[in-house]
């Protein structure tokens, strides 16, 4: 019995249910630490890095990212650091949840640049223009609406690409008729045949010289931008190189 005036004793819990209480409380925080490191491992980001947009990727815990790294190269070319043009500011770090996310915003700076370099019809610009869509093909995420407007991209950027090879090919059929001329004077048995395919291609040569000229035309007409005459590389080297084809 208690003697007056002093309160009762309180019961001690068992030690069984201090274990439970901390065995509960463990689990719950290695849960909360599991599913925060599942989200991060998840996370997609653009991160502005030496005057490049860095691709980095989640790591396995409740924080933290890195460079994205792949063992497969086309992944590695799609993702690789990309340097905006000169003078456009750089974006602050973006997160995703998932690929596609990033997939999206990646095609809506590569596209805007893109759009800006090639409607310049700069030859250098043209180039880097060009690569842009080239890299922004090769995007597997993104949207229905990105589509319809990367078709129309292709075609607008595809119009230039084929100026340089119709170029391109003047040289080339120039090439070749000089050759000719040298087999058709020639006194040796292909020296006939030499003289029929000169023909020929000098009437090819002719008609590729008149279609250059005549999309030449209005871009010299206007005196605000340079010809677009393709750089000694050529833009579509820059596709090449980009799209990795």
């Amino acid at each position: 019995m208690t003697q007056a005036g002093e309160a009762p004793a309180r019961p001690r819990g068992s030690p069984a249910k201090h274990l439970l209480a901390w065995v509960l409380a463990l689990g719950l925080g290695g849960l909360a630490f599991w599913l925060a490191s599942e989200r991060n491992a998840r996370q997609w980001l653009l991160s502005p890095e030496g005057g490049q947009l860095v691709v980095k990727k989640g790591l396995g815990f409740p924080a933290g990212s890195a460079r994205f790294k792949t063992d497969d190269p086309a992944l590695a070319q799609t993702y690789a650091p990309v340097k905006p043009p000169a003078g456009v500011p750089l974006p602050a770090e973006q997160s995703f949840d998932d690929r596609g996310g990033l997939d999206q915003a990646l095609y809506e700076m590569l596209s805007r640049w893109a759009r800006e370099d090639i409607a310049s019809e700069q030859p250098e610009r043209l180039e880097r223009g060009l690569s842009f869509v080239a890299r922004a093909e090769r995007l597997p995420g993104i949207s229905t609406a990105q589509r319809e407007d990367l078709r129309a991209l292709r075609g607008e950027s595809g119009y230039y690409e084929a100026l340089w090879l119709l170029e391109r090919g003047v040289e080339d059929l120039r090439l070749a008729r000089d050759k000719l001329k040298l087999s058709a004077d020639s006194s040796t048995r292909r020296a006939p045949e030499a003289a029929v395919l000169l023909k020929t291609v000098e009437s090819l040569m002719e008609r590729a010289l008149q279609a250059t000229r005549n999309a030449a035309a209005p871009r010299t007409a206007r005196p605000e931008q340079s010809p677009a005459a393709p750089a000694a590389r050529g833009p579509a080297a820059g596709v090449h190189d980009a799209g990795g084809r």
